[in-house]
């Protein structure tokens, strides 16, 4: 069989490789045959010298890659990779190059290509590309980073730099490896430190597009993982597995249509992800796991998340998750019940959201259910986490906020709405929620900018019990010096009783207002409803008193058994008393009723059983008045009001039966009409 000339020629670099690097080393000579010598202009004249500062073309004739997509171009791109050395870089020419097993990276060389899709399904990356090959790929990854040997602790470990991937595009085909195992696209292997990626396009792996456990310092440039079988990015996938992320930050990454979360990311530390992307993914937009010590988000967006936009399952011992102008819009294509941010788990200390929004919205071809349900989830959350948000607007189709566990800490510029279809319905409030542990103070402060505090709104530290009780309500007052002196007014929560004024101060409380009325009660509708109602400890308490500036005795007093009493107010004592006289009678037992203005006096209801009243007499014939109020001792007054028949002027009460009528009699032809009035002696 004739060899292929291309295969051919490859065994005869290989077998060349023995001559040594300087043996086949191209000189790069300085000013203009530098430029001749260009890798990128002439592929056939890069450098491998030992001085592993040029860049290895893997075309070249010391290493024979073909990029071809026909033969296996590993072992030629290993042996580039392996001469480069520390600080040295590999560069990959326009072609497509098939691997047949992972190219592996451990110290500072950087593998340096010009490609980069953003949307590579556009360009099904039809010119440049590294893929694993079908069907005869043996690995766990494309491309795999080996820790380099134990370097001492954290801050000497990463070998004077680690790999750097640039301008490379991986095709994974959607391949497994020849033992039906995922393959990933780039695997960073556990104890790995300072790696960095560059417009690097990870595409259709099987496994995750990057994939990195147990390592630290990562420097992500516009990195593309689209349409991968597992996670876009993950440091410690949804079982936990792996160390976690540790001083790292991602700037305009993008994550799309993967079949596991987006970003998965476990016990982040000191880690900012900015301008970064999630879109299509089938779980959650951003997935953000354990103990979150330090982790800052800025300008990050989700769209269409299966799950969650952005979910924060966070645990015990963690602080500050701070996301800022973050933006989640459709998420949730899974069914109801997801949010555009969650923060769930054990521990939330530290969770802030500034700025950001969710939005509610159908696909793209407006078809399709209105996604998600809630703008802000905290489930599971009790009152003794907290999740602060300042300004932005949070939509859902069921609510703004599920906040069961009423963790939430709005603050101002918070906008809420729900919408169903159409646009959204906004509440027009600004709604603050305070919480705070058992036994802790919930306080909104007021003070003067760069003094102490003046006052506070307090719930109280008592315990809840679940039967209504505890965590009083309290209007807290504050001396210049900011120390706390007391609380001028105080609502129990068991029985919602409002306590005004502090015992034994002069007066407890005063109103001193221009308004008419100074002082209004409304009562309630319901049955035994009572607008004011004030306990004394005996007969002597005194419910009410009014008094002028400079008078020395109170000019009216209502006393707690219902007596009322005035005077002229200076020194001069009350002389003047009302109330309760005996059994059904109030009056003044030391003073006259007065009609001190013309035109005003007495006046007597008329009508059945009444005291006053009119009838006509019949001459001498008897005239009977039925009315129950009359009684023995009543004294029976009779005017003539109109005259009428033979007026004789004289008319008398002739007869009565208590509590029934009485009688009344004139002279024969008197047909006068008279007036009677009833009173009873004192």
């Amino acid at each position: 069989m004739t060899a292929h000339p291309a295969s051919s020629r490859r065994r005869l670099l290989a077998g060349a490789t023995g001559l040594g690097g300087a043996a086949l080393a191209t000189a790069v000579a300085a000013g203009g045959q530098a430029a001749a010598n260009d890798p990128k202009t002439d592929p056939e004249k890069a450098t491998a010298g030992k001085g592993r500062t040029g860049w290895l073309n893997v075309k070249d004739r010391a290493f024979g890659a073909l990029g071809d997509d026909q033969a296996d171009d590993q072992p030629a791109i290993q042996r580039a990779i392996d001469m480069a050395g520390q600080g040295g870089t590999v560069y990959f020419p326009p072609g497509r190059y098939r691997l047949a097993s992972p190219l592996r990276l451990s110290r500072g060389v950087t593998l340096r290509g010009d490609w980069n899709p953003h949307f590579p399904m556009r360009t099904n990356m039809a010119d440049s590309y590294l893929r694993p090959g079908i069907g005869n790929f043996t690995g766990e990854a494309l491309i795999v980073v080996d820790p380099v040997p134990p370097q001492g602790d954290y801050q000497n470990s990463a070998f004077r730099g680690g790999p750097r991937l640039y301008g490379l595009a991986l095709d994974g085909r959607d391949q497994k490896d020849s033992t039906g195992a995922a393959v990933d696209g780039i695997r960073i292997n556990p104890g790995v430190r300072d790696v960095g990626m560059d417009k690097v396009t990870v595409w259709r792996f099987s496994g995750h597009g990057v994939n990195a456990q147990n390592s630290a310092a990562f420097q992500l440039n516009q990195v593309h993982a689209i349409h991968n079988g597992g996670h876009g990015f993950t440091w410690g996938d949804a079982r936990g597995n792996g160390g976690g992320l540790v001083d790292a930050d991602l700037f305009q990454c993008y994550s799309q249509g993967n079949k596991g979360h987006g970003y998965d990311i476990l016990n982040p530390n000191a880690v900012t992800l900015v301008d970064c992307r999630s879109e299509w993914n089938s779980q959650h937009g951003y997935h953000i796991t354990g103990r979150v010590y330090s982790l800052v988000l800025v300008g990050c967006n989700t769209d269409r998340s299966g799950g969650n936009g952005f979910h924060v399952a966070t645990s015990a011992g963690g602080r500050f998750a701070h996301f800022v102008g973050c933006l989640a819009k459709r998420d949730g294509k899974n069914g109801p019940g997801h949010a555009g941010f969650r923060v769930t788990g054990n521990w939330a200390a530290g969770v802030v959201l500034t700025g950001c929004s969710t939005s509610v919205a159908r696909d793209d071809d407006n078809a399709g259910t209105y996604s998600p349900s809630y703008g802000l989830s905290t489930t599971a959350l009790d009152s003794s986490h907290f999740v602060s948000v300042t300004g932005g607007q949070y939509v859902g189709t069921e609510a703004a906020f599920d906040d069961a566990g009423k963790v939430v800490v709005r603050h101002s510029g918070v906008a809420a709405g729900v919408q169903t279809s159409g646009t959204p319905v906004f509440d027009r409030s600004d709604v603050h929620v305070v919480s705070g542990g058992v036994n802790t103070y919930r306080d909104v402060e007021f003070a003067t900018r760069g003094r102490n505090r003046r006052w506070a709104l307090r719930a109280t530290s008592a315990s809840e019990s679940g039967a209504n009780n505890g965590s009083d309500f309290a209007l807290v007052r504050y001396a210049d010096n900011g120390t706390e002196l007391d609380h001028p007014l105080r609502v129990n929560r068991a029985n919602g009783r409002i306590f005004l004024g502090q015992e034994n101060s002069t007066p407890a409380v005063e109103v001193n207002v221009n308004s008419n009325p100074g002082f209004r009660l409304a009562s309630s509708r319901t049955q035994g409803g009572q607008g004011y109602a004030f306990v004394g400890a005996d007969t002597t308490a005194r419910a009410f008193q009014s008094q002028i500036p400079g008078d020395a005795i109170s000019r009216y007093v209502i006393e707690v058994d219902g007596a009322q009493s005035w005077g002229p107010g200076g020194t001069t004592v009350r002389d003047t008393s009302w109330g309760r006289l005996g059994p059904a009678a109030v009056g003044s037992p030391n003073a006259d009723i007065v009609a001190a203005k013309a035109g005003r006096g007495l006046k007597v209801k008329e009508g059945a059983d009444a005291k006053m009243g009119t009838l006509t007499l019949t001459g001498a014939t008897p005239v009977t008045v039925p009315t129950t109020a009359v009684t023995a001792a009543s004294r029976i007054f009779l005017t003539v009001q109109e005259p009428g028949g033979t007026p004789s002027g004289i008319a008398y009460v002739s007869g009565r039966v208590p509590g029934e009528s009485f009688s009344v009699r004139g002279t024969a032809g008197d047909a006068s009409t008279v007036a009677w009035l009833i009173v009873e002696p004192a």
